[in-house]
């Protein structure tokens, strides 16, 4: 089995540790973490950390990340974990094709298998062969859904107001920045601008979360993409 490449940024972790991040980020970094043991590592020296440490923050003291991320060095020296006694063998399950199951804790969000046809209801087309699931959430500002991609069709070139991030759930993409396979995080920040592209001969659906508006480039317009 293959490994993400693209993981949350520490700043994600340390916050799905510690609890304070919001809503929709840690169901993607919880769900990005059935896929990644590296960074299911990282999240335990975290949270092993993070107790000791707010219980150590004099009354409202600013907080040290960077003393943080040293003292947690070397909790991350420690050999990793077996990778077959960490990652959730899909192909055990019952009457589930082996690749095709949505780890926990996504899989009881959704309400049915995320590779149905495109023309049964649950996909909207934004452009061709590029849709948004039907499926849709909002949690505490932040807009979640399903981004889904044909093999080489384009997303419409936009440019970020706010974070975006995408977790690959099937498939691939490309774009400026790089190249996402299954359990890859991409993370946008404004003002970058996008331009992501399906890399896979199956169609690659994506873990969509979009605080803010997105400014499409051709022709300027600007909206919510949902």
């Amino acid at each position: 089995m293959t490994f993400p490449h693209h993981h949350p940024d520490d700043q994600l972790l340390i916050g799905y540790a510690s609890g304070q991040e919001r809503v929709g980020k840690s169901l993607l970094v919880a769900t990005h973490l059935a896929y990644c043991p590296d960074c299911r590592r990282r999240v335990a020296a975290f949270e092993a950390l993070c107790g000791s440490w707010f219980e150590e923050l004099p009354g409202e003291a600013a907080t040290d990340l960077d003393g943080l991320l040293d003292r947690m060095d070397g909790l991350l020296t420690t050999p990793p974990v077996s990778a077959e006694e960490t990652v959730p063998r899909v192909s055990d399950i019952a009457g589930q094709p082996a690749g095709r199951l949505v780890p926990e804790p996504l899989r009881s969000w959704l309400p049915e298998a995320i590779d149905s046809p495109v023309d049964c209801g649950s996909w909207t087309e934004l452009s061709p062969g590029v849709w948004l699931s039907a499926w849709q959430r909002t949690l505490a500002g932040t807009n979640i859904c399903l981004l889904r991609m044909a093999h080489d069709a384009p997303v419409p070139a936009h440019r970020h107001t706010a974070d975006e991030l995408l977790l690959v759930l099937r498939g691939a993409f490309s774009d400026e920045y790089g190249h996402y396979e299954l359990g890859d995080v991409a993370h946008y920040v404004a003002p970058t601008d996008h331009h992501a592209r399906g890399a896979s001969e199956e169609d690659c659906i994506c873990l969509f979360l979009l605080d803010g508006d997105l400014i499409f480039l051709d022709g300027e317009e600007t909206g919510r993409a949902d």
